[in-house]
């Protein structure tokens, strides 16, 4: 969960699927990736960035637990730091979930173009299915 209009609508399938499906249990992940230190000189901004960060994410996590608790779903959701997709990829395998349901796009073209997206490299690496939601 980025706080992108695509991961809110995986987000709404993975409710649906909680809904129809007896037991399950429906994490939702934030990411929160290090911000880049080349533009970044003094710890003390380094430090201010990173609580911006996790207060940014509390916020989008608190959004998706709203909309579980209106359609009936307890959720559970964890803020992990690091590189987006290995961590998604490194807490489903510890956690053995069924699958991973990822929003296509949550990141800026060009961004995306240099990198490659955080939903290939889940759907290509993941040990779980995958279902990508555009």
């Amino acid at each position: 969960m980025d706080g992108s209009e695509n991961s809110f609508r995986a987000l709404e399938h993975a409710i649906f699927l909680s809904r129809k499906i007896e037991g399950a249990q429906t994490t939702v992940t934030h990411i929160i990736e290090d911000p880049p230190s080349v533009y970044i000189y003094s710890p003390k901004v380094m430090e201010k960035v990173r609580e911006d960060y996790k207060s940014e994410s509390a916020k989008i996590l608190e959004r998706c637990k709203d909309m579980a608790n209106k359609s009936g779903i307890n959720i559970h959701t964890v803020i992990i730091e690091g590189d987006p997709a290995s961590k998604i990829i490194g807490y489903s395998e510890m956690e053995k979930f069924d699958i991973i349901i990822i929003g296509s796009r949550g990141m800026g073209h060009f961004k995306e173009m240099i990198l490659g997206s955080i939903s290939n490299k889940v759907l290509h690496h993941a040990k779980c299915s995958v279902m990508v939601v555009r």
